[in-house]
């Protein structure tokens, strides 16, 4: 019988065993990545973050602009509203406390079925901290998603052995959520955007993500416009300082609606639910409101009212109307 690899040197053939052994190990995590791998987007088959991941339900090529970021963008940007006051198609893939590391990954997944003109982060992410360790679990859950879903192996059915992953849902309100909508808590506004020649400090790792999705956004021909929603909390003009500056390196627009010629007049007696750190309804309709005008003239965003491919955004406004008036 002829013993393969005999004639080569002992070190070899252990590099060649330990090639093949990490090449076996790759193809079970693959395998175990898709059987794990929730079938749908909705939050019934184990997808986490299903909001976040609606966009990915919308028809192929529909959504113009994309909104990422944490809390403050899912408080302060409704879809819906832009839709009837624009006629522009918009989702908000943002969660709570996200870091940038997620921020790319949502963004990636987003740019597989979806080509905005406008991709739009909210700034409050940009100076949460992370850890090359979250960044590298983040990556390693990216490409191996059994590192994510491990704990569906006990609702695993024969469909996720056999069905392809695919995308059928997407959420009522785009991604906005009306938590506390009309509830008012008054913010306190002392020392709030006061002037300052001093730039606040941004994490090295945080500063090269953002380079990173910029560069995802110019390869994808999206603009990206930095935007930071109004908040007394989580706002001021050294962070301001801070985002026009890499603004400005990364060759990306930046919007602060808390000060300048693009500021909202928000009401902080009442357009806060929790005292200034998020925005209510009435705070996020004037924020909306705004980054509606700034989109159409601006950047050109187009209007799709009145096309007939665009009915279930007329439908979904309804409803959303009717919600609206039940409040």
């Amino acid at each position: 019988m002829i013993q393969r690899n005999k004639g080569l040197p002992l070190p070899l053939r252990y590099a060649l065993r330990t090639v093949a052994a990490v090449a076996v190990f790759l193809v079970v995590l693959a395998v175990l990545s898709h059987v794990v791998m929730p079938k749908n987007n909705q939050r019934e088959f184990g997808q986490i973050d299903a909001r976040a991941n609606g966009v990915m339900g919308e028809r192929e090529g529909s959504v113009d602009v994309l909104f990422l970021g944490d809390s403050e963008a899912f408080s302060s940007f409704s879809p819906l509203q832009l839709w009837g006051d624009r006629g522009i198609t918009s989702y908000v893939s943002a969660t709570a406390a996200q870091r940038l590391c997620y921020t790319r990954t949502l963004l990636a997944r987003a740019l597989k079925r979806q080509t905005p003109r406008v991709v739009v982060l909210e700034t409050n992410c940009t100076f949460a901290r992370f850890s090359m360790a979250d960044a590298a679990r983040r990556l390693l859950k990216d490409v191996f998603p059994v590192f994510e879903y491990h704990d569906r192996w006990k609702i695993l059915t024969a469909e996720d052995f056999l069905s392809p992953v695919r995308y059928t849902w997407t959420d009522e309100l785009k991604g906005f959520r009306l938590r506390r909508a009309l509830e008012a808590k008054p913010a306190d506004t002392q020392g709030y955007m006061e002037p300052t020649d001093e730039s606040a400090p941004m994490a090295d790792l945080n500063r090269a993500y953002l380079e990173q999705i910029s560069q995802m956004c110019k390869n994808a021909g999206a603009r990206l416009v930095l935007v930071s929603t109004p908040s007394t909390k989580n706002w001021n003009m050294a962070r301001h300082n801070r985002i026009a500056q890499v603004a400005d390196e990364l060759d990306a627009d930046y919007i602060d609606l808390n000060t300048g010629s693009d500021k909202v007049e928000i009401d902080w007696q009442q357009d806060t639910y929790d005292a200034g750190d998020h925005l209510n309804l009435r705070g996020a309709q004037k924020v909306t409101r705004a980054i509606g005008s700034i989109l159409a003239g601006r950047y050109g965003v187009g209007d799709h009212r009145g096309d007939e491919a665009f009915s279930d955004w007329d439908e979904a406004h309804g409803r959303y109307v009717k919600r609206l008036s039940e409040l």
